[in-house]
């Protein structure tokens, strides 16, 4: 953290900084996280974040965008939405109904928008729509529901999904799992991001990276050293495995809320605060 303030005063004044920083913007800010390589602890890094975000004061969606629907099952009763056909965001992204209309409130400052595996077809749709990568962004530009943060669960792809996601963002956030392969995702999602600033969105900015499913082991060590060292890898978080975040998840809490004294939740606290200050830092002013 960068201040000596008591954690409660801290957290205070980001909130204060952010909700003005939404205000400037006209819109929520909006955070994607993302990485080509399934399995790196994606929807539980957004689960979490959401949940301090919200018991912060922020009024935050969970935008799932991956048609895998972790977090929508997680967070939803999924079966409910598919057996009553349910609007989701396969119909915003086949523009059939708006983002507002699909979004709901899960607990106090807590909102989302789910999906299912329909999502998966619909990409396929979306590759003869009119303005194909900017359907979500112009969704989250009509939004009347007053929201200050909305956190993007993308999918673990270079599609079009993902590119809507990135065009809708001011931030991206890249979670790495300690593993062999982490190196080649860095360079893959740089390889996109950069795509997008060049073609669709260059004031997408780089929040940094999170190394999850830290263990204690040599091998991860090596990973984390080597993640690290990476230039184009600006590590704000490592986040340790541990059972107690998918614990957490299913009882609808952040680890954090769940066990305090937990070192995982301690790192996705962290890492929450992190990220605010980092967003209420920064000197380029926020695109609306």
């Amino acid at each position: 953290m960068t201040t000596d303030l008591p954690i409660s005063e801290k957290i205070t004044a980001l909130v204060s900084k952010i909700k003005q920083l939404v205000e400037q913007k006209g819109s929520p800010i909006v955070i994607s996280v993302a990485n080509q390589k399934g399995g790196v602890g994606k929807s539980a890094t957004v689960d979490n974040l959401a949940e301090l975000f919200a018991s912060f004061g922020l009024a935050t969606d969970i935008l799932d965008i991956d048609a895998q629907s972790s977090i929508t099952n997680l967070k939803t009763d999924i079966k409910s939405i598919i057996d009553n056909n349910l609007p989701e965001m396969t119909d915003v992204m086949l523009e059939t109904e708006r983002l507002e209309n699909i979004t709901f409130k899960l607990k106090e400052n807590l909102y989302i928008s789910p999906t299912t595996l329909r999502l998966s077809d619909a990409e396929l749709n979306l590759v003869n729509a009119t303005l194909r990568e900017l359907i979500l962004k112009k969704n989250i530009e009509d939004l009347d529901t007053k929201l200050d943060i909305i956190l993007i669960d993308c999918p673990p792809s270079r599609g079009l999904l993902t590119v809507n996601a990135l065009s809708a963002s001011d931030y991206i956030l890249i979670p790495v799992q300690s593993e062999y392969q982490a190196l080649v995702s860095i360079e893959l999602i740089f390889s996109t991001i950069n795509n997008v600033k060049r073609s669709i969105n260059p004031q997408l900015k780089e929040l940094g990276y999170v190394i999850t499913m830290a263990t204690n082991t040599n091998h991860s060590d090596e990973i984390i050293e080597e993640v690290t060292a990476d230039p184009k890898a600006d590590v704000i978080g490592i986040i340790n495995r541990s059972i107690a975040v998918s614990d957490a998840g299913v009882a609808n809490m952040s680890a954090y809320e769940y066990d305090k004294t937990n070192k995982s939740a301690q790192q996705y606290f962290d890492l929450a605060i992190t990220i605010l200050d980092r967003i209420s830092s920064k000197e380029v002013e926020l695109h609306g």
